[in-house]
């Protein structure tokens, strides 16, 4: 498929309608939930090294570290993801896109 260039100014005033569908609070929240979203997959990838790493030969000292650290990322995981709101309720706050066909109030 080959790329499609558009002049700037109209790259501009799509983006410009695409903004101004939604206002600052809608914005607020998106970054607030990519944030979230990159916390947990910091935690995760910790996890997985973690895990990894105790299927290695350790001592005993190293064993107990790994562990300590993995349950203290586990609780870090569970405390994220327990602030994060449920998906559906943060879409009900934005507005339906309108299609052509569709009539204003």
């Amino acid at each position: 498929m080959t790329d499609i260039t558009l002049p700037k100014q109209v790259v501009d005033r799509i983006e410009a309608r695409w903004s101004s569908r939604y206002g600052p609070m809608e914005k607020r929240h998106s970054r607030l939930i990519d944030q979230r979203l990159e916390q947990l997959r910091a935690h995760r990838n910790n996890i997985w090294r973690y895990r990894r790493l105790l299927k290695t030969r350790l001592t005993e000292l190293e064993r107990q570290f790994i562990e300590r650290r993995l349950a203290e990322e586990l609780e870090a995981v569970q405390r994220v993801a327990s602030d994060v709101t449920p998906i559906g309720t943060c879409l009900m706050s934005i507005p339906a896109a309108r299609t052509s066909g569709e009539s204003q109030p």
